[in-house]
């Protein structure tokens, strides 16, 4: 049955001879639907409608291995990720902002209470990142980079100066100073990228989602010192967070310049997070489930809903993606 229904969609003998030769997984996913168009119109453009609509039809291919449908919605100011800043990754692994030109914002209004502290209840800030924790992949990929101590600045780096500038400079100090000079001085760059090796050897406490340790070079560095000064006052009351520039910066380093600016929680006692995401035509997707396999930690083969939050409107069309969600060549 499962070849002359195979016979019936093959385009032409030759093609379904190769068909002939595949192993049963891949035989299967040859003949089985990927995709549902049937959810960007009509009654099934809901999507809890397209979800049932996709779970019946699973079940109906009888697959010999589990697939997952997963609604993820459009993020709105009540959204339970929405102190997320996210940092969209070139194919290199550095940061080049939503639309390849570097700039990176944060969708929503940042509202604080309260100036006189940053958040330091324990609790709160694991609260804060639980749902933005790095990906299995990037503790992978951080692991394999520690192993050649990856990007560390050795001693002859200026900026590195231990945690001396940390205890000597409060902060209060820099917004007044910032008075003085228009330009950030000396000892401004060595407080802010004293622990910058720290930092990129706990990224994972610091960035969510996919991401690998990257060089950011000196010039990017000295780019990123000054955004950090020109934003350094934060205010209390509700505003718009600045647009950035992140460009050639590393994951880690990008959300380095985000903390650093965006220093009090919210007025729902969250900090502002980090979450890097390479863009979604990128090869990286693959490389990064070819990866997981390699080391046991094969992922879930999924069939992904992306919805408008207010309007539940299905916003493209569904497909399944995975190490089995393989389609035969054309």
């Amino acid at each position: 049955l499962k070849q002359g229904f195979a016979g019936n969609v093959m385009a032409d003998h030759n093609e379904f001879k190769q068909f002939e030769g595949m192993n049963a997984v891949d035989r299967m996913m040859a003949v089985t639907k990927l995709a549902w168009n049937e959810c960007m119109s009509g009654e099934y453009n809901d999507a809890n409608a397209c979800e049932n609509l996709i779970d019946q039809e699973l079940a109906a291919m009888n697959l010999s291995f589990p697939v997952d449908t997963v609604i993820i919605y459009t993020r709105t100011p009540e959204s339970p990720t929405s102190n997320a800043w996210v940092i969209p990754l070139g194919d290199d692994g550095l940061c080049e902002g939503k639309y390849g030109d570097g700039r990176i914002w944060y969708d929503f209004e940042w509202c604080v209470d309260d100036t006189s502290s940053p958040l330091k209840d324990s609790y709160l800030i694991k609260k804060s990142k639980k749902l933005l924790p790095a990906s299995k992949w990037s503790i992978w990929k951080m692991e394999e980079n520690a192993k050649s101590n990856f990007c560390s600045y050795d001693s002859s780096n200026p900026y590195n100066n231990g945690g001396y500038y940390r205890r000597r400079l409060a902060e209060e100090d820099w917004t007044e100073r910032k008075l003085q000079f228009r330009d950030p001085p000396d000892d401004f760059k060595r407080w802010l990228l004293s622990d910058i090796d720290q930092w990129r050897l706990e990224a994972d406490k610091h960035v969510g989602g996919d991401f690998e340790t990257r060089c950011s070079g000196y010039g990017e560095i000295d780019k990123m010192v000054k955004q950090v000064w020109e934003n350094f006052s934060p205010d209390e009351g509700c505003q718009r967070l600045p647009e950035l520039n992140c460009l050639g910066l590393s994951a880690i380093d990008t959300c380095k310049m985000i903390k650093e600016i965006v220093r009090y929680p919210n007025d729902k006692k969250q900090n502002i997070e980090c979450f890097a995401q390479y863009q979604p035509s990128s090869p990286k997707h693959q490389q990064i489930i070819e990866d997981l396999i390699s080391i046991g930690q094969t992922p879930k083969t999924k069939v992904v809903i992306i919805a408008n939050a207010t309007t539940k409107k299905v916003l493209s069309e569904p497909i399944m993606k995975g190490p089995l969600a393989q389609v035969m060549a054309k």
